[in-house]
């Protein structure tokens, strides 16, 4: 057995887990993909690491394997394009482009597993990245103070579009707005707040991630500016000077425009 074949058998597993996540999202194939799906992943793996410890892994080994590995994933491709193609998922479809949040209420928990809706709901709160989106040597990956007002204010002016920016159908047909009931929840202590008398989507939680979600084309809303008065992310340990001189910039450079801005401690 080569090493190209051995890269390759364990690039067509992860694919295999992949569609294991997508399949148990999904609340037509949450339970087989539980019950069928993840103890086949899990067999496969334990024989074929019994196998390579052994170093029995053959050719022949590696062949049937793949030819089992590609049977299991034309198996559930087919099973999550029936999902798509579902009387449910396409109504959620038409709903979620014409921005009917009634009809959303009662589609989508119909369509990923786990979510409920969140009554009452509480006020939300939205990051803002100030990352600059560079990564290369010599160049900060910060936004300046400035350029992170800018960014602030492009979205109180445009609002947040749910544009995940994947290719793959499953994430892309259906995105959703992350937020949280606090600044606390947030990757970012720079945040939009959209008070709760001013919501007017629907707002999703699922026991499996912290964040809320809502399912929108596009969130207008009126938003208020918020920063934490700490950060406690590490990767605020690589700007050149402190958190607390960036917000403090920040805050005047909005104030500058005319912009009132409230700054928390959770």
């Amino acid at each position: 057995m080569s090493a190209e074949q051995l890269i390759g058998l364990e690039a067509a597993q992860a694919e295999l887990g992949t569609l294991y996540a997508v399949a148990r999202s999904f609340t037509a194939l949450q339970a087989r993909a539980e019950a069928e799906l993840l103890p086949h992943l899990t067999g496969l793996g334990r024989r074929l690491r019994g196998l390579l410890r052994q170093a029995r892994l053959t050719d022949g080994a590696v062949d049937l394997a793949a030819r089992e590995i590609a049977a299991v994933r034309t198996t559930w491709q087919a099973e999550l394009e029936q999902v798509r193609a579902s009387a449910v998922y396409q109504r959620t479809l038409a709903a979620f482009a014409a921005d009917r949040q009634e009809v959303l209420a009662e589609l989508i928990p119909q369509v990923f597993a786990g979510m409920h809706l969140v009554r009452p709901v509480p006020s939300l709160y939205f990051p803002v990245s100030p990352s600059s989106g560079r990564r290369r040597p010599g160049i900060s990956p910060f936004l300046s103070a400035a350029e992170c007002a800018d960014r602030i204010l492009r979205i109180v002016d445009d609002g947040y579009e749910s544009d995940s920016g994947a290719t793959a159908w499953w994430d892309r047909e259906l995105p959703s707005i992350s937020c949280a009931d606090r600044v606390a929840a947030l990757e970012t202590p720079i945040a939009l707040c959209l008070a709760a008398s001013d919501v007017r989507v629907v707002v999703f939680a699922t026991s499996a991630d912290a964040s809320l979600r809502i399912f929108t084309p596009r969130l207008r809303a009126p938003l208020s500016i918020v920063l934490a008065a700490e950060a406690t992310d590490e990767w605020w340990e690589a700007y050149q000077d402190s958190y607390r001189e960036f917000r403090d910039a920040l805050r005047r450079d909005l104030a500058a425009r005319g912009q009132t801005v409230s700054v928390l401690d959770g």
